[in-house]
């Protein structure tokens, strides 16, 4: 009997120290602290930081006056933190913040492109260092979408037309908006070590084409992104505004036909984890919400690839955040969009949404330039580029650059040609493609130093000096590259009174940040 009652008492301390191994398991802990000799170990005096957000992608948990945290844990999971505005993440010898934690002890499954490798068993303590700073009270972000080369000339024309500039800007963060690589992911690793040069924290964003497309839908899809950058969403702080980078691709695996497809969904894990988030988050600061993927397209809002299909449960939770910032790419076209109540938004002030310039253009397509880089423009007939965003508290400015052209090159007049006669007067209209311009842009124009004359913007219309480029250089386009409709085209009849000879004619315009461009064009009417 003895023997009996000490084999059931050994089965059951086992059964009991097993289960509280596991349910030791379910959790994972640490500290959040200065580390104040930057160098990616606590040391002695490195004291834990209070009131820092720390998440498992779901739940978010606030550090304690030590610097602790207590979350729930799953296998397959990422740990991060989000960075107050006082504080910097650490970055890696490429610039890449350092501030999360991958737990997947089995590691990725076999793909084409290789994913995480096994971790291992939890540390008894994931502990996340940031280095203190000052508080910027004003800052300077570059923002872009879509580099997406798609081999490695294509990422030398991204180094050469695009890097070699932005290496000579001062910045404090730079986003790449997503569609980082164009499917060949082999080339995250020399893109990196590209983007080193810019001696600034570079936060990259998932787009479609950076997925695993040989995975079985979403789950194990960003396998090479994780090994990259860790997790495809999380946030941070900087001076007065709080930054939400989004992963609304949403992977469906390849279709009958054996092409990959995608639509643009937040999904309810990322929903739910933005929601607890913004618990956190004082509802006088800037939200701005980054993204491939826009929750809008002008004219092409029937395509679920081409917005976010869960967009209503987004506004929501934004509610009481006066102040929201919109920052996509994919469209491969400029536009900005000010969605309201017509969007199911009910807060009075709409969200300013912003689609930025691609870096790759038309896909490095089209005639090459005196420096052997493809023109690139892209379908809407803006030049590829980048944009400057300058926040000052929880306010900002914004001014687009195109690269490898001068900063004031902003219009470009697309009609009248420079030479037609005067029997041909009554035919010509003046037509200007207002890069960055927006609903809330003046244009005028004046002829030969006259009065000023305002302009009507178009809703939609196509950019005629990119319809002309891609007709005369046929050959330099793939098939599917074609023009589509733009936001911020204007117009104004030409005036039937001119004589012949030579005219001026001069456009200027003044965005919603009263910022103000002039592009002159000489006309020459023959008789």
């Amino acid at each position: 009997m003895m023997k009996y009652f000490l084999f059931v008492l050994s089965v059951y301390l086992i059964s009991a120290i097993s289960t509280t191994e596991a349910i030791a398991q379910q959790f994972v802990e640490g500290y959040v602290y200065e580390d104040l000799s930057q160098t990616g170990q606590r040391d002695e005096g490195d004291p834990g930081i209070s009131g820092v957000m720390v998440s498992n992608q779901q739940d978010v948990a606030l550090t304690d006056d030590s610097g602790f945290y207590r979350l729930p844990i799953e296998e397959e999971m990422i740990i991060f933190v989000t960075k107050p505005a006082e504080y910097q993440f650490p970055l890696n010898e490429l610039n890449i913040p350092q501030f999360y934690y991958i737990h997947q002890p089995q590691g990725s499954p076999e793909l084409r492109f290789p994913g995480v490798e096994p971790t291992g068993p939890l540390p008894e303590s994931v502990d996340f260092g940031l280095i203190p700073s000052e508080k910027r009270e004003s800052f300077t972000a570059i923002v872009f979408g879509d580099p997406q080369p798609a081999n490695h000339r294509e990422l030398d024309f991204y180094r050469d037309g695009v890097v070699s500039e932005l290496a000579g800007l001062e910045a404090d963060l730079v986003v790449p908006l997503g569609d980082i690589m164009f499917d060949n992911l082999s080339l995250f690793g020399r893109y990196n070590k590209i983007m080193s040069a810019l001696d600034t924290p570079v936060f990259n964003v998932i787009g479609n084409h950076d997925i695993n497309f040989d995975a079985d839908g979403n789950r194990y899809a960003r396998e090479t992104f994780k090994r990259h950058y860790g997790p495809s969403y999380y946030s941070f702080e900087e001076g007065d505004v709080h930054f939400i980078i989004i992963d609304n691709v949403d992977y469906l695996g390849y279709n009958e036909e054996g092409n990959p497809q995608y639509v643009g969904n937040i999904r309810q894990t990322q929903l739910g984890w933005i929601a607890n988030n913004l618990e956190h988050v004082s509802e006088d600061k800037l939200i701005v919400l980054m993204a491939h993927i826009p929750l809008y397209a002008p004219g092409r809002d029937d395509r679920a690839s081409l917005m976010t299909n869960d967009r209503e449960q987004l506004f929501e939770l934004l509610e009481p955040f006066d102040r929201v910032l919109f920052l996509g790419g994919h469209v491969h076209t400029i536009f900005h969009s000010f969605l309201g109540e017509e969007f199911g938004r009910k807060n009075p002030s709409p969200i300013h949404h912003h689609l930025t310039a691609a870096a790759s253009g038309s896909w490095w397509k089209g005639p090459l330039n005196k420096n052997g880089i493809p023109v690139t423009t892209q379908r809407d007939g803006t030049p590829n580029g980048y944009h400057i965003y300058r926040f000052e508290g929880n306010g900002y400015t914004e001014k687009f650059k195109p690269a490898g052209l001068p900063a004031e090159y902003q219009v470009r007049i697309e009609t009248p040609r420079p030479h037609f006669s005067k029997d041909e007067i009554n035919e010509q209209e003046i037509r200007v493609n207002v890069f960055n311009g927006s609903e809330r842009s003046v244009v005028k124009f004046r002829i030969n130093n006259g009065n000023w004359q305002e302009m009507e913007r178009l809703d939609l219309a196509f950019s005629t000096f990119f319809s002309d480029m891609r007709e005369q250089y046929e050959d330099k386009f793939l098939e599917w590259i074609q023009p589509i409709k733009s936001t911020h085209i204007w117009r104004a009849e030409f005036p039937s009174q001119k004589e012949a000879g030579i005219h001026k004619l001069e456009v200027r315009t003044r965005d919603m940040f009263g910022q103000e461009f002039t592009q002159t064009k000489v006309l020459e009417i023959s008789n």
